[in-house]
């Protein structure tokens, strides 16, 4: 079943389209990767699907939802949730409120449940409840952007290049988590730069993305067979 449709979508910014007519589907349960140089209009595709950008044309469809009148708040209350690649978490608040800010739309006992949930999967993050997030380091802002994102239990979030500039030992545990939240019956549209030896081979589709176009559509493993692909689009090859 189709949980998010990306129809012919055009976005951009202020009258400037940098994102021309994207066709994108994610089925529920299914990790689909976006690939593409710096440029290609990955970040602008997120960016609309979480309605941070306008839908100047075309629909993007959320379980059967027209999303071009649903504000971003209102996204979260479906089931969407973000990890952006910059601004993901409020320097000027400790991670305890960066999470309870995060976890406002629900109820009761369970904004409690989820903070401390959070500190569960990541324990350093309980470790700095009382910190800044301004002062934790590149590797534990994303812990606590991620577990912000997934702290309300979305059936799909969006990830912008969540891994990049990080130390390998902190991919890997990030990594892990978020293979893990799949697990849990989420789908996951992952914007990928850094680490796809890592990544692709948890990925079951991959669009690729040049000049606000997609290129083309493949499988995961076809993409990890073509090494003049990997060359192009992560300056590596798989071994």
């Amino acid at each position: 079943m189709t949980l998010l449709d990306v129809d012919g979508l055009q976005t951009g910014y202020g009258a400037l389209p940098v994102v021309h007519g994207i066709n994108v589907q994610v089925d529920a349960n299914e990790v689909v990767a976006v690939v593409g140089p710096n440029g290609a209009g990955k970040t602008s595709l997120v960016k609309a699907i979480m309605g941070q950008l306008p839908i100047m044309a075309g629909t993007v469809t959320f379980d059967g939802t027209d999303l071009a009148r649903v504000r971003p708040a209102a996204r979260q209350r479906l089931g969407m949730a973000t990890v952006p690649q910059t601004g993901s978490t409020f320097p000027d608040l400790s991670v305890e409120d960066n999470l309870r800010v995060s976890f406002s739309s629900l109820a009761g006992d369970a904004i409690g449940n989820a903070v401390s949930a959070a500190y569960e999967m990541f324990p350093v993050l309980g470790e700095r409840r009382k910190q800044l997030a301004k002062t934790l380091s590149g590797g534990e802002r994303q812990m606590l952007a991620f577990s912000s994102g997934i702290g309300t239990d979305p059936r799909f979030i969006a990830l912008d290049e969540p891994t990049t500039g990080l130390a390998p030992t902190i991919v890997d545990g990030l990594v892990e988590k978020i293979l893990d939240f799949r697990e849990s019956g989420a789908s996951i549209l992952w914007v990928i730069e850094e680490e796809p030896l890592l990544i692709l081979p948890h990925v079951d589709r991959v669009y690729v993305l040049n000049a606000g176009s997609v290129q083309a559509e493949m499988g995961a493993d076809e993409l990890m067979a073509d090494t003049s692909l990997q060359a192009l689009f992560f300056g590596t090859e798989m071994p």
